[in-house]
C-alpha cells in the first residue's frame, strides 16, 4: 500500500503544474445584436509566436464573408504559454 501511496503522490506532483499551466477563457467583444441571425462565422486565429489576431474583428468579417456583426468574441486556449488566440465573428 505504501509503493501505491508514493506513486499517487508522485503522480500528483507531476500533473499539478500541468494543469495549472492551462489557460482557456472567452471574452465578448462589445455588445451582443440579436435582431441579427446568426447565419455566418468567421475567425481570425494566430498562435502566440505569429502575433496577435485583429481585436476589432473586422478580419473575421472579412473572413466569413459577414457583412451585419451579430457578435464577436475573443477566445484563448494557451498550455503552459503556447496556444493560440482567435477572434470570431457572428453575424450575416
Amino acid at each position: 500500500m505504501n509503493f501505491f501511496c508514493t506513486r499517487l503522490f508522485v503522480l500528483i506532483a507531476m500533473l499539478l503544474p500541468v494543469l495549472a499551466g492551462c489557460d482557456s477563457y472567452v471574452r465578448q467583444l462589445g455588445p451582443t445584436n440579436p435582431t441579427i441571425t446568426d447565419a455566418k462565422q468567421g475567425q481570425d486565429c494566430r498562435v502566440y509566436l505569429g502575433g496577435v489576431p485583429d481585436l476589432t474583428g473586422t478580419q473575421a468579417m472579412r473572413s466569413g464573408g459577414i457583412t451585419k456583426l451579430r457578435s464577436a468574441e475573443y477566445r484563448v486556449n494557451a498550455f503552459s504559454g503556447m496556444g493560440s488566440e482567435c477572434v470570431i465573428a457572428h453575424g450575416e
